[in-house]
């Protein structure tokens, strides 16, 4: 081989060693990760814009009066026996309790011995069929076993704020009809709330880049890369779909004083597994050795 071509060679075998160092006609790792990551981080605000708005009104959501709130099948009916015994537990931890009127008169509900010394929650709900305004009140203290209701003073209004002590009872009086939902109180903290989803976003483009494995010195051809830009997009849109059902969830756990815990993990993993799932979908294809 003559020293001509022998120079020729080289100067091919150089111009395929340089593929990664610089190729017309694909986009090198380090600035693909920037694109994708501003697109990614530009949809993620979209969703948090639609999350936060829910949390930052929980408090005012635990006042409304006007959301109308399903009813379950599991609720507890009251009884019209005043020296019935319970028929409802207060074992801790409790999720929540539902209580349930459906006909006017006056009507009881009774609590089992609690075994400690706790707070519930508990508000007098607008369902289809009945108003929050509904006429009931409760009283704690020993007024468990067959105790005598009718002769009992119960006046005080259902709170949020109703102690029971180790060994007592809780007893309500509907004189219309009602349905009342009982919670613990376990001084949730609402403002973390907000909070789970923000530090989840944080930390999700680390999922991503971990999941996709997009080197920053190598070439990708353009057409995986735009193909990996739709894949975000179209990923981004269920996590969006799935912050205003997460919207929704707030509003009716808040406002049907439920458990915030019913939706604090679920909104903590969502920005997490979208970003695993762009990731794992962004399958960048390197240049070939003439740089397409």
């Amino acid at each position: 081989m003559s020293k001509k071509n022998i120079l020729y060679l080289s100067a091919f075998l150089f111009f395929i060693g340089c593929t990664n160092v610089y190729s017309p006609m694909g986009i090198k790792g380090k600035k693909a990760k920037e694109q994708l990551e501003e697109l990614r981080s530009g949809l993620s605000a979209v969703s948090l814009f639609t999350y936060i708005p829910a949390t930052l009104n929980i408090t005012s959501n635990s006042t409304n009066t006007t959301y109308t709130c399903a009813t379950e099948n599991t609720a507890i009916s009251g009884f019209t026996n005043p020296t019935t015994g319970a028929n409802f537990d207060l074992s801790s931890p409790i999720n929540y309790i539902d209580l349930s009127v459906t006909a006017g008169g006056t009507h009881y509900f009774r609590s089992s011995p609690s075994s400690t010394n706790q707070i519930i929650t508990g508000k007098i709900l607008k369902t289809n069929d009945t108003s929050p305004t509904a006429s009931c009140s409760y009283i704690t203290g020993s007024v468990c076993g067959n105790t005598d209701l009718s002769g009992v003073s119960i006046s005080s209004s259902i709170s949020t704020m109703m102690s029971v002590s180790a060994g007592n009872c809780l007893a309500i009086l509907c004189t219309t009809p009602a349905y009342i939902r009982l919670k613990q109180y376990n001084f949730e903290l609402f403002s973390l709330a907000g909070l789970e989803p923000i530090l989840s976003s944080t930390s999700s483009p680390y999922i991503f880049e971990s999941v996709s494995k997009i080197g920053e010195d190598t070439y990708y051809t353009k057409e995986s890369f735009e193909k990996c830009r739709k894949e975000i997009v179209d990923y981004a849109v269920i996590e969006i779909q799935y912050s205003k059902f997460l919207s929704a969830l707030i509003t009716e756990v808040s406002t049907c004083n439920k458990p915030h815990s019913l939706f604090q993990g679920a909104a903590s993993s969502a920005s997490k597994l979208t970003a695993a799932i762009q990731g794992n979908a962004c399958d960048l294809e390197p240049v070939n050795f003439f740089g397409f």
